[in-house]
């Protein structure tokens, strides 16, 4: 028997020499290199935490669905609306164009004055449908009475 029986080594196929090295690139030595290597890893963690946090804000994204799901409905309405003006007899289009020529205008003062008073416009819709889901509820109740 020989030695290298002995410890297995042999037996099983195992060298001496030293484990291959990785495919990674070797550490860097000098302090400015190392330096710009943790700057590199920061930059590349900074990059992955921004893309996990852009993936885990929900807010984020369902307002950006409902801008797209938005914009995909006025399109829509765009081009229904320009389906039927298009089958529509000649002197219908021709009244559709002479009130759309004055109501334009129109239009873009009120939304201009509108403007600042968006958030209340919307709060007193708020409460005219709360009240008027009140009032229904109410009266079937009154009903059932």
């Amino acid at each position: 028997m020989t030695s290298a029986d002995d410890n297995g080594s042999a037996a099983d196929g195992a060298s001496d020499a030293p484990a291959e090295p990785s495919t990674d690139t070797p550490p860097p030595t000098e302090p400015d290199a190392i330096r710009a290597d943790i700057e590199a890893t920061r930059a590349e963690l900074a990059d992955t935490v921004d893309a996990l946090t852009a993936k885990l804000d929900v807010k984020a994204q369902a307002s950006d669905k409902a801008h797209a799901a938005g914009a995909a409905a006025k399109e829509k309405v765009a081009t229904a609306a320009h389906q039927a003006k298009a089958a529509a007899p000649p002197p219908v289009q021709h009244a559709l164009d002479s009130v759309g020529a004055k109501a334009g205008p129109v239009a873009q003062q009120v939304a201009a004055k509108a403007e600042p008073h968006r958030g209340k416009i919307a709060a007193g819709a708020g409460v005219t449908l709360l009240v008027l889901l009140v009032v229904r509820r109410r009266r079937k109740r009154a009903s059932a009475l």
